[in-house]
């Protein structure tokens, strides 16, 4: 076993390499400059402050993880949920002024707490480190399943963005890796996974829906129960005006920033199909109706696969290539296991290395690095990248299916 580990090793490597074929030859060395690049810039802004700009810090929203938590240890939730407060108090724990909220619900906080605990550079070593760690343990049997190395994880685009932003990605990820691998035969496994994954809820609207067509109800039950659990401790911890608040001002905050997404520079950062409609059109009714028109798209799609005998398990994978396409509110720190998803793709059915199906998961696989070099320069092809490449996996999983089937 032991002698057989360089070679093992070697073929996982040139499996890797050889990932999207003849359309690898543009997507590695790419994928080095642009996250070469992404480093470079934030390290050359840095200064003894750690700031690498007006307002923001290295590991940019970290800030509000870190801080949120160090504020519900020293003055309570109540200072955290409100938006003035928590400003006032940002300034001079990190001389940062700007946009800052901590927008996530209340049991979010339980996580943020240990983070708040420490200096900040320190909890961002940590969050980043553990972030990484916990989304390789969870890729790793997928990556497994089609011959590629744990470390791929390493050059996923979007891990190197989710590393930059200091975001939930690897979080998220791994949660709904660890969820969709044990939802046919572990259901307490995956449920107590989906019900963490509710501290950023948006990020599994489509748990409930495949689970439901799955008629997985024990899943649901104990998805449910969880998080009511985390509710329910969050409460008993911070109290319940923590949710009060949260519910009556931060969601409709949240939800008034969508209003003004085209007109603020992080829009540059989502892949989002209203995003792209904005770059073309200024009428609001196209935008909506083209956003919903995707979003009902990516569902039927992700049914259609259903009612052709695909797997639960790999109705998750589809469901991390089709939220992006439902939300109108996500970016690219949030595609860690969607990135993963398309190198998985790109070696699962052994194209050949020309195939179009690799150029489609190249493109999907490059959208995290790409989008905002792309968007500056006005284009907005990440979206069409990310519709094609649920099409294709979607596809390719039904004639799996049909071939075992028979």
């Amino acid at each position: 076993m032991t002698q057989g580990w360089p070679r093992d090793a070697w073929r996982g490597f040139l499996r890797l390499l050889f990932a999207f074929g003849l359309w690898g030859l543009a997507v590695w060395p790419v994928t080095g400059w642009l996250g070469g690049s992404l480093i470079q810039r934030e390290i050359s802004r840095l200064d003894s402050h750690l700031h690498t700009g007006p307002s923001s810090l290295i590991g940019r929203d970290f800030v509000n993880i870190w801080h949120g938590g160090h504020e519900a240890i020293a003055h309570g939730a109540g200072v955290v949920y409100d938006r003035e407060a928590y400003r006032r108090t940002l300034y001079p724990e990190t001389g940062l002024v700007g946009f800052y909220t901590f927008s996530y619900p209340p049991h979010m906080l339980l996580l943020s707490l240990p983070f708040g605990l420490t200096g900040y550079l320190v909890s961002l070593a940590l969050w980043s480190f553990l972030g990484l760690a916990l989304f390789w343990h969870a890729a790793r049997p997928w990556l497994r399943d089609v011959g590629l190395p744990g470390w791929s994880v390493l050059v996923l685009p979007a891990a190197i963005v989710n590393i930059w932003a200091g975001h939930f990605g690897f979080l998220i990820g791994a949660l709904a890796l660890y969820g969709w691998r044990a939802a046919q035969s572990h259901p307490v496994r995956s449920a107590l996974a989906f019900a963490v994954m509710t501290v950023k809820p948006h990020m599994g609207i489509l748990v409930p829906v495949i689970l439901a067509m799955k008629r997985q109800w024990q899943t649901i039950l104990l998805a449910g129960l969880g998080m009511a659990a985390l509710v329910a401790l969050s409460v008993v911890m911070f109290g319940v005006d923590a949710w009060t608040i949260w519910l009556s001002s931060t969601l409709k905050f949240q939800a008034g920033l969508i209003e003004i997404v085209p007109r603020q520079p992080y829009s540059y950062m989502m892949p989002t199909v209203g995003r792209m409609l904005y770059a073309l059109t200024t009428d609001e009714m196209t935008v909506t109706f083209g956003q919903i028109a995707i979003g009902v798209y990516a569902v039927m799609t992700i049914y259609w696969a259903h009612t052709r005998g695909v797997a639960v398990r790999d109705l998750g994978l589809l469901s991390l290539a089709a939220i992006p396409l439902i939300l109108p509110y996500s970016f690219t720190y949030d595609m860690v296991a969607m990135c993963l998803v398309a190198l998985v793709c790109a070696v699962r059915w052994q194209l050949p290395w020309y195939a179009f199906d690799k150029l489609v998961f190249a493109a999907a696989f490059m959208v995290p690095l790409a989008q905002v070099p792309l968007a500056l320069m006005g284009w907005w092809p990440s979206p069409i990248a990310v519709i094609l490449l649920l099409a294709f996996a979607a596809w390719r999983m039904v004639r799996e299916a049909a071939t075992i089937a028979r």
